[in-house]
């Protein structure tokens, strides 16, 4: 169980988790929200997979991911979902990351954006690992693919922003995906192989 309702997490998950013999399927509808209160990336991801390894008999794989934009603090950070207020409002939280740079007197800057990722089973966390891809943010939105800040983030050594980017082009250089190549090479701690 990946531990999202949210499709396109789900989706890259399927892609990027291409284990043979396991499924990846979201959370059973009617969960509650796990809490989110640690003070790092790895910290919330570790409190989300035990927390719903308690509804769920099957291996939960959590995720907490987001950008830092060290010029403005590290923001938006762990707030990442949230930034503008409400939580998934693509949209506006990347207008409140445009207002932040324009504060700022900057179009760009550097940026990083994070995964960590934590699994567990019958509240036991059997693994937990953090991907880290930099690049650089800027005051426009360019593409119409992927979700969250993906409009404003190009990676280094890409010449296109992620929201340019195909699923597989992107996989190249995400986050995300590092983040399950480091949680694939400890496999045998976490699918027992």
């Amino acid at each position: 169980m990946i531990a999202t309702h949210n499709a396109h997490k789900v989706s890259e998950f399927q892609a990027l988790l291409a284990i043979p013999g396991l499924e990846v399927e979201p959370l059973p509808p009617g969960l509650p929200d796990a809490p989110e209160t640690g003070a790092t990336f790895l910290e919330n991801a570790q409190m989300k997979a035990q927390f719903y390894a308690e509804y769920v008999s099957d291996l939960v794989l959590s995720d907490d991911s987001g950008l830092e934009v060290p010029l403005l603090g590290g923001e938006p950070g762990i707030y990442s979902a949230r930034y503008a207020g409400a939580h998934g409002d693509d949209v506006a939280n990347n207008q409140k990351v445009i207002a932040r740079l324009h504060e700022q007197g900057v179009t760009q800057a550097d940026a990083a954006f994070v995964c960590a990722l934590a699994v567990c089973r019958n509240g036991q966390l059997l693994a937990s690992v953090e991907g880290r891809v930099n690049g650089r943010v800027f005051d426009d939105v360019r593409g119409q693919s992927g979700f969250g800040y993906d409009p404003l983030f190009q990676p280094e050594g890409a010449s296109r922003r992620f929201g340019e980017m195909s699923t597989s082009e992107k996989a190249q250089y995400s986050h995300r995906a590092l983040a399950v190549q480091l949680l694939r090479q400890r496999q045998k701690e976490w699918l027992g192989e």
